[in-house]
């Protein structure tokens, strides 16, 4: 009685076991074990699947729990999302539990996890932008931006997701000079003072270097060489000081024009398609 009750247990064991057994030899690849509301690529797993690498799992409220030909196993906890690999997993959101023995590595952000041997047992989390590394069984290599380190066995570490950007410089303020602020009136008026104390000065030296008395030229009927070097170092000097002021003054009046031209032509445009 006993002989044919376990017989008929080996039977029922031998039936669920054996379909899962064929058919992973069969793909050579993993399988994938849903207790709950598990996809895979986005399809809902009704119990199992056969999962190859690059395939996306995700969890909602449910665990799920993979398992390959070499040893390794990989559980997926509730509201988690992976990415399988042949030789690694990558944790997009949530935590994965890693048993292998072969070396399986797990990923997660910029941060890769592997066994020191080959024998190990580890969880990995991303959650709120921190990658958390939990080592059961066995010793990790965490490698970060080319730089690898050793967690020791029964050890955790924590880390940022990202890297923390540098901060940005702070703005720096547009340097202000003075008068910066005025208006194109303004401006003109103050150029035209400056050229006309300009002027000044240069008849007062030219006049002076001529030798020409305060009372001004008088009565005189020629004029010296000297007295001609004189005047031509005060019309240069005039020149030189009116000539940005006239240059200014035709820009701003060329500009003034070119923007009525302008509304008159939006005017006219309108008109006609008012008509």
């Amino acid at each position: 009685m006993r002989n044919c009750l376990a017989t008929k247990i080996l039977s029922i064991a031998m039936m669920v076991l054996t379909p899962a057994a064929m058919l992973m030899a069969e793909t050579g690849n993993t399988m994938l074990y849903a207790s709950g509301n598990v996809t895979l690529n986005g399809t809902e797993v009704a119990r199992s699947a056969s999962v190859t690498p690059g395939d996306r799992i995700d969890t909602a409220g449910a665990t799920a729990t993979t398992m390959n030909q070499d040893g390794s196993k990989v559980t997926v906890s509730p509201y988690s999302s992976i990415r399988y690999g042949s030789e690694a997993v990558r944790v997009d959101r949530g935590t994965a539990a890693i048993s292998t023995t072969d070396g399986m590595a797990a990923k997660a952000a910029q941060i890769t996890v592997a066994p020191k041997d080959k024998a190990a047992t580890y969880e990995i989390a991303r959650l709120n932008n921190q990658v958390v590394i939990t080592s059961q069984t066995g010793a990790l290599m965490i490698t970060e931006a080319g730089t690898t380190t050793e967690l020791e066995a029964g050890a955790s570490s924590s880390r940022p997701a990202d890297p923390t950007p540098a901060p940005a410089p702070a703005p720096q303020a547009a340097p202000v000079f003075p008068g910066s602020d005025l208006s194109s009136k303004d401006v003109f008026i103050i150029a035209g003072v400056v050229a006309g104390a300009a002027v000044a000065t240069g008849l007062w030296a030219g006049m002076a270097a001529a030798g020409v008395p305060p009372g001004g030229f008088g009565n005189q009927l020629s004029t010296t060489s000297h007295q001609g070097r004189g005047m031509n170092r005060v019309i240069s000097v005039a020149r030189a000081a009116a000539t940005p002021v006239l240059n200014g003054v035709a820009n701003s009046a060329r500009a003034n024009n070119n923007a009525a031209g302008a509304r008159v032509g939006q005017h006219r445009n309108i008109r006609a398609a008012a008509h």
